[in-house]
């Protein structure tokens, strides 16, 4: 997701942190980026639609991160993606082509009795679909967490979160891991957080006061930053 080698463009300027750096914040949490790490380990049964507990162990996944979180005192603030983007509708169709592909490929893998190979195949060939996005939603509720279902894409409706005082529903950071946010000009963004709370940070502050460290953009304002990427992609 995201735009290509963006993060490995600007790794000078990503440093590692722990998330209880934001201990007593509001913080904003892409959905679909944890539901797809959480899917990767139960993907099988997902794409087989098997039943047993392991199939809900994407819950599992996301809610260790939400109680960590809060273990934390952060208080999250999930934002699930909401309609599809008419113009990215070629994108979507060969989204779909390639994961139908996968899942044949693996299902000729396990039917030879590569379940390693299958499994790996299967990972790729996984879906999130809107049942899987409801049962979570169902999970936040009880828990009464936060959560907001974007009229679009999570990443317009993050940044936009992100540009509001936490007093007016705001976040300080954004968890996720897609480097669009970085094209949406949200201030502080934490990719590849482990279940330690371990992680990466961007600040856009930061990249525009940092001389010494290549790429520079210390003369770059935001506009001009943020075009950079969008003409470049």
């Amino acid at each position: 997701m995201g735009i290509k080698d963006l993060l490995r463009f600007l790794k000078p300027h990503i440093e590692p942190i722990n998330i209880k750096k934001y201990a007593g914040k509001r913080v904003g949490i892409d959905a679909y980026s944890w539901l797809h790490k959480g899917a990767y380990s139960c993907s099988m049964e997902l794409c087989l639609n098997l039943g047993g507990d392991k199939k809900t162990q994407f819950l599992s996944y996301f809610m260790h991160r939400i109680n960590l979180l809060r273990f934390h005192k952060i208080i999250p603030v999930v934002v699930f993606d909401g309609g599809s983007i008419p113009c990215k509708a070629a994108t979507e169709n060969d989204r779909y082509r390639r994961r139908k592909t996968n899942r044949e490929l693996a299902m000729n893998k396990l039917k030879e009795g590569d379940v390693n190979s299958a499994s790996e195949l299967f990972q790729r060939a996984v879906n999130i679909t809107p049942a899987m996005a409801h049962q979570l939603i169902q999970v936040l509720r009880s828990e009464n967490i936060e959560y907001v279902v974007a009229p679009y894409e999570a990443d317009a409706q993050l940044a936009y979160l992100a540009s509001l005082d936490s007093g007016k529903g705001g976040v300080v950071a954004v968890i996720t891991e897609d480097s669009d946010l970085i094209a949406y000009s949200c201030p502080s963004i934490i990719f590849k957080m482990d279940r330690y709370g371990n992680g990466e940070e961007l600040l856009l502050k930061k990249i525009f006061d940092s001389a010494a460290k290549k790429p520079s953009f210390k003369h770059f304002d935001k506009e001009l930053f943020i075009g950079k990427f969008y003409i470049d992609s």
